[in-house]
C-alpha cells in the first residue's frame, strides 16, 4: 500500500508539474496599436462590435468607424455627434446611439452605411440634453439607454419603457439585460419591465461597471472602485480582495469573459488585466507592455479569440498566436535574441546586447522581460549557448566565456578570436569540443584541455557537425561547407572536400547543414541535399524536397528529437517529421504577422527541453510548448464576400449594381470596380488573389486590397474569381461572380436592323448613281457616235460645199476667162479688120463677130452658173426676191457676183459689161436695197443666206 501511495504521489506531482509548465508559459499575446495607422482610429473610441463577416465597428468621437481588415471607413452622424455605443444585427444593419440621437444604419447597394434616425419617433422633449450610452439587441428588440430614459424598438415603432429612477448603464449578460439605478440597487429587465434584484442594495453608493457570467449559474459583478462580487442568485459576496484592491486604485471600467475561460478587465488608469476564475492575474497589458494608452473604454473578443480594445485615444489589437506565447520587448533593451538555454532553473538569452537571464518563476509573471538581468562582462554580441558537463558555455564576440553558478564569467584562455558556437562530440574515441570561430576551426581535447587550431587560416566557421563516419563538417557563414577528415591525433587535417561556394560543383553558393541519424543534410536555395558516402558525392534529397516544394526562402533546420525538426523560412516556422524514409509537415506557424520578425541572417530556434522551444526574434522571443500545442497545418480560409459592384463611364460617373442579380454592364459604363471583404482578414494576415476569366491568364500576386478595378472592358461575358491566401500558402475556396458587358449601341440588334435598312438605302442610292453614270456613259457613247457621224456628214457636206465652191469657182472662172478671151479675140479681130481695110474680109469679120458675140453672153452659161450658185446658196435668190421684189434679173446677177466676192473687173467680164457700167449698176442696186452708205454692199449680201 505504501508503494502504491508513493506512486500516486509521484503521479500527482508529475501531473501538477505538467499543469505548472503549461501555465508557466500560458499564451502571452502580441499587441498591435492603431493610433498611427489611421487618423480616424486615433480619436477616443467608446465601444466595439463585430458582424458575422468579421468587420469591426467602433463608436468613435467623430462617428461610426468601420474596419474590414484592410481599410478604415468613417460614417458620420447627421448631427456630427460622437457614437457612444454600437450593436450589430448583421452585416447589413447596425444600431448606434449618441447625444440626443439614436438610430439604425443600413447598407446600401454601394456597400456604404446609410443612417436613419429612430429618435424622430420620440417626443423631442424626451431627448433634450439626453446623452445615450448603450444600445443592445435582445430577443428581436433593440434597446436604447440614456441616464434618464430607456427606449425599445421592435423594428416598427419606438416606445419608452417607464422607469422611476435614473439608469447608470444598461448591461447585457448573456441574453439578459441588467441595469443599475444611479448609485442604487440592480434591476433585471423582464418583459420590458425592470425588476429589482433582491439583495442588490449592497451596491447603493457604488458604480457597477461590469456584470459577467461566472460558471453556469453565477455572475461576476465589478464596481468602479469598490471591489468585485459574486452573485449566486441569492447572495452577493466579495470576490478576491487582492484583485479588488487593484481596481480600487485603477478604477474598473469594462470587462468580458473570453472563450478561454479567463476574464479581461479594463481599467481607467492602468490598462487591461487578464485574470482566471480564481482572480489570479495572468496578464497585464499597459503602456509598459506596448499598449499606447492606459484608459480602456471598451473590450471585444473576436471570433478567433483575439481582443479588440477601445482606448481613450486609439485602438489596440491583442492577438494570440496559436500554441505560442509572446515575449517581446518594446523598449528594445535586450536587443535581438540569437539563442537560449535552461540552466540552473533559469532561462538564459544570448542577444546582441549581451547575456541575460531570468528565473522560471519570474518568466511567468506579468511584464517578465522587464525582470531580465544582464550578466556583467558579457556585454556585446552573444552568438550561442551550450550546456556541456553542467557548464554553461557562452560563444561571444570576444571569445569563449564560461558562466559560473554565481553568475560570474570565466574567460577561456588562449583563444584570441570571436566564437560562433561550441559543439560537443567524439572523434577517434576522444571527447572533444569543436569551436566555430571567426577565423578557423579549433578543437579542445577534453582529456587534456588543450586547444588546437585546425584547417586553413582566415576561413570562418559558422557551425560544425560530426557525421557517422567521423567526418567533421563545417559551415561557412557566407558560402559553402567543408568536410574534414582529421588525423589520428586530431591536430591536423588529413584531407578535405569543399561543397557549394565557388567550387563549381553545381550546388548552391550558400549552404547550411543539419544532421539526421548521423548523416549530414545540406540546405541551399530551398533545396535539400544528402551526402552519399558510398559514392562520395552530394545528391538531392527527394523526400525533403517533395515535402517543402511549396515553401520558399528556407533558412535553417533545427533538430528537436525523435525524428522531429523545425524548419525556418523568412517569416514562418514549420515543425516536421523526417526519419530518412518519409517526410511530412506537422505544424505551421506564421511568425511574420504584424511585424514580428526573426533575426535576419541568423534565424534560430532553441530547444530548451523535451517540451519547450524558443523562437528567436529581433526584439524578444516566442515560446512553443508541445504539451499544450494543437495540430496546426493551416486552416481552410474563409471565402470572400462581395460588398459592391460599381461601374463607371469615361466622365467618371458611377453607378452601383445590385449584387443579387447577374450584372449587365452598359458598354458606355465598361469600367468596373468590385469591393469585397473576408472574415478575419486582419487577424489571419490574409491577402487576396484575383483573376478575371477572359482577361487574365493567371492569378494575380497576393495583395492586401479590398477592391479590384478593370478599365474599359470590351463586350462579352466575364467571371471574376477572388480567393484569400495566407503567408503559409493556404487558399480559400474561390468566389466567382459573373457579369456581362453589353454590346455598344452600334452593335445591338436594332443597330444591325438599322444598318440593314441603311445598307439597302445606300445600295439603292449607289445603284441609282451607278445606273445614272452608266446611262451618262451610254449617252456619251451615243453622242460620241452621233458626233462622229455628224462630223463625218459635216465633213462630207463640207467636202460637197467645197466641191460646189470649187465647181462654182471653176464655172465662174471659166465664164470670166471665156468672156475675156472672146473679148480679147474680138478686139484683135476688130483691130485687124480696121487696119487692113480689106472689104473682102467683111463677111469673115461679120461671121467671126457674130460667133464671138453669141458665145460672149450665152444663156447656157448663166443657167449653169445659177445651178451651181443655188446648190451652194439654195435660198439666196428666193430670200432676196422675197425681201426686194423690184430687183431685175441683172440685179440678181450682180447680187450673185457680189455674193461670190467678185471685184468690179471680174463682174464686168462675167456680165459682159464695162467696169463703169458695173459701178453704176452697184449704185442703183444699193439704192434698191436701201443700204446705208456706211455698210459695204458685199457685207450686206453676205448676211443673206
Amino acid at each position: 500500500m505504501e508503494m502504491i501511495s508513493r506512486r500516486i504521489k509521484l503521479f500527482c506531482m508529475l501531473f501538477f508539474f505538467i499543469i505548472y509548465t503549461a501555465n508557466l508559459f500560458a499564451n502571452n499575446p502580441y499587441i498591435v496599436n492603431f493610433d498611427k495607422k489611421s487618423y480616424q482610429a486615433a480619436n477616443k473610441n467608446w465601444s466595439i462590435a463585430e458582424d458575422e463577416r468579421g468587420i469591426v465597428y467602433f463608436g468613435n468621437d467623430i462617428g461610426l468607424l468601420e474596419f474590414d481588415g484592410i481599410e478604415w471607413n468613417l460614417s458620420k452622424m447627421p448631427n456630427a455627434s460622437q457614437v457612444r455605443s454600437i450593436s450589430v444585427l448583421n452585416h447589413e444593419t447596425v444600431f448606434t446611439v449618441g447625444y440626443e440621437e439614436f438610430g439604425r444604419w443600413d447598407r446600401d447597394v454601394s456597400g456604404r452605411l446609410v443612417y436613419t434616425s429612430l429618435s424622430d419617433q420620440v417626443d423631442s422633449q424626451l431627448l433634450k440634453d439626453n446623452d445615450f450610452w448603450k444600445v443592445w439587441i435582445v430577443d428581436g428588440y433593440v434597446y436604447f439607454q440614456s441616464f434618464s430614459s430607456l427606449f425599445v424598438y421592435d423594428y416598427k415603432t419606438v416606445t419608452q419603457i417607464p422607469t422611476n429612477f435614473n439608469i447608470l448603464f444598461l448591461l447585457k449578460v448573456g441574453d439578459d439585460l441588467w441595469m443599475q439605478e444611479m448609485k442604487g440597487p440592480l434591476y433585471r429587465l423582464n418583459n420590458n419591465k425592470p425588476d429589482k434584484v433582491e439583495g442588490s442594495d449592497v451596491f447603493v453608493g457604488k458604480d457597477v461597471r461590469v456584470i459577467l457570467p461566472y460558471d453556469s449559474d453565477k455572475y461576476l459583478i465589478g464596481t468602479a472602485t469598490n471591489g468585485l462580487y459574486l452573485y449566486d442568485g441569492e447572495r452577493f459576496t466579495e470576490w478576491n480582495s487582492k484583485l479588488s484592491d487593484v481596481f480600487q486604485q485603477n478604477e474598473l471600467n469594462c470587462g468580458l469573459l473570453s472563450h478561454r475561460g479567463t476574464y479581461f478587465l479594463g481599467s481607467i488608469l492602468n490598462g487591461i488585466y487578464e485574470v482566471d476564475k480564481s482572480g489570479q492575474i495572468l496578464n497585464h497589458f499597459s503602456t509598459e507592455s506596448r499598449l499606447q494608452n492606459n484608459t480602456i473604454l471598451a473590450l471585444h473578443e473576436d471570433k478567433l479569440g483575439n481582443l479588440w480594445v477601445a482606448l481613450d485615444r486609439g485602438i489596440a489589437y491583442v492577438q494570440y498566436l496559436d500554441n505560442m506565447s509572446y515575449f517581446t520587448d518594446p523598449s528594445g533593451n535586450i536587443g535581438a535574441v540569437y539563442d537560449a538555454v535552461f540552466w540552473k532553473d533559469k532561462l538564459f538569452l544570448a542577444t546582441n546586447q549581451g547575456l541575460f537571464y531570468i528565473s522560471k518563476d519570474e518568466l511567468r509573471s506579468s511584464n517578465s522581460l522587464s525582470k531580465l538581468k544582464l550578466i556583467n562582462n558579457t556585454q556585446g554580441q552573444v552568438w550561442s549557448l551550450q550546456v556541456i558537463d553542467d557548464k554553461l558555455y557562452c560563444s561571444h564576440n570576444r571569445g569563449l566565456k564560461i558562466v559560473n553558478e554565481n553568475m560570474t564569467i570565466t574567460d577561456y584562455p588562449y583563444l584570441n578570436s570571436g566564437l560562433y558556437g561550441v559543439e560537443e562530440g567524439r572523434l577517434k574515441d576522444q571527447e572533444v569540443l569543436l569551436l566555430s570561430s571567426y577565423d578557423r576551426l579549433r578543437i579542445i581535447h577534453k582529456s587534456t584541455n588543450k586547444l588546437y587550431d585546425i584547417g586553413r587560416p582566415n576561413d570562418p566557421v559558422r557551425a560544425t557537425e560530426i557525421d557517422h563516419l567521423g567526418n567533421v563538417w563545417m559551415q561557412h557563414p557566407y558560402k559553402g561547407v567543408y568536410r574534414y577528415m582529421l588525423n589520428d591525433s586530431l591536430t591536423e587535417v588529413k584531407n578535405y572536400a569543399y561543397y557549394g561556394g565557388d567550387s563549381n560543383d553545381g550546388l548552391p553558393y550558400r549552404l547550411s547543414m543539419f544532421k539526421i541519424g548521423g548523416r549530414i543534410i545540406l540546405l541551399g536555395n530551398d533545396e535539400f541535399f544528402t551526402y552519399d558516402d558510398i559514392e562520395n558525392k552530394v545528391k538531392p534529397n527527394d523526400k525533403l524536397n517533395e515535402c517543402f516544394k511549396s515553401i520558399s526562402n528556407l533558412k535553417k533546420v533545427v533538430y528537436i528529437g525523435e525524428s522531429l525538426f523545425w524548419a525556418i523560412s523568412g517569416d514562418c516556422v514549420f515543425k516536421f517529421y523526417y526519419d530518412g524514409y518519409s517526410a511530412y509537415i506537422i505544424e505551421r506557424y506564421d511568425i511574420g504577422i504584424h511585424n514580428l520578425s526573426l533575426v535576419d541572417g541568423y534565424e534560430n530556434i532553441s530547444i530548451l527541453d523535451d517540451s519547450l522551444s524558443l523562437i528567436c526574434l529581433d526584439n524578444g522571443f516566442l515560446l512553443y510548448d508541445k504539451m499544450t500545442a494543437k495540430a496546426n497545418l493551416g486552416s481552410i480560409q474563409n471565402i470572400p464576400h462581395l460588398e459592391s459592384f460599381q461601374i463607371n463611364n469615361m466622365k467618371g460617373d458611377a453607378v452601383y449594381l445590385n449584387l443579387s442579380e447577374k450584372a449587365k454592364v452598359p458598354y458606355n459604363y465598361n469600367s468596373v470596380t468590385v469591393s469585397f471583404t473576408v472574415n478575419d482578414v486582419f487577424s489571419k494576415n490574409l491577402s487576396f488573389q484575383y483573376m478575371l476569366d477572359g482577361v487574365d491568364q493567371d492569378w494575380s500576386s497576393a495583395q492586401e486590397i479590398n477592391k479590384i478595378t478593370y478599365d474599359r472592358l470590351p463586350k462579352g461575358h466575364y467571371v471574376l474569381m477572388i480567393r484569400t491566401i495566407d503567408n503559409l500558402g493556404n487558399y480559400s475556396d474561390t468566389l466567382s461572380y459573373e457579369f456581362q458587358v453589353l454590346s455598344p449601341w452600334y452593335q445591338t440588334i436594332w443597330a444591325y436592323f438599322g444598318y440593314f435598312i441603311l445598307s439597302v438605302i445606300l445600295f439603292f442610292i449607289v445603284w441609282q448613281i451607278m445606273l445614272k453614270r452608266y446611262r451618262n456613259i451610254h449617252l456619251q457613247k451615243v453622242r460620241l457616235r452621233e458626233t462622229k457621224r455628224l462630223r463625218a456628214m459635216n465633213e462630207k457636206l463640207q467636202f460637197e460645199i467645197e466641191k460646189k465652191n470649187a465647181e462654182l469657182f471653176t464655172q465662174t472662172s471659166f465664164i470670166i476667162q471665156k468672156n475675156e478671151l472672146i473679148l480679147k479675140t474680138k478686139e484683135i479681130v476688130d483691130e485687124f479688120y480696121h487696119s487692113s481695110k480689106n472689104k473682102m474680109l467683111d463677111p469673115l469679120y461679120q461671121r467671126i463677130g457674130s460667133l464671138l458675140s453669141n458665145n460672149l453672153n450665152r444663156e447656157d452659161d448663166w443657167k449653169m452658173f445659177l445651178i451651181k450658185f443655188e446648190q451652194k446658196h439654195p435660198n439666196f435668190f428666193k430670200q432676196l426676191k422675197t425681201l426686194y421684189p423690184e430687183l431685175t434679173t441683172n440685179d440678181l446677177k450682180l447680187c450673185a457676183c457680189l455674193k461670190l466676192n467678185l471685184d468690179s473687173k471680174e463682174i464686168a467680164s462675167f456680165m459682159n459689161l464695162s467696169v463703169r457700167a458695173v459701178e453704176n449698176s452697184r449704185s442703183r442696186l444699193r439704192k434698191k436695197l436701201n443700204i446705208p452708205t456706211s455698210m459695204h454692199l458685199s457685207d450686206f449680201l453676205f448676211s443673206i443666206d
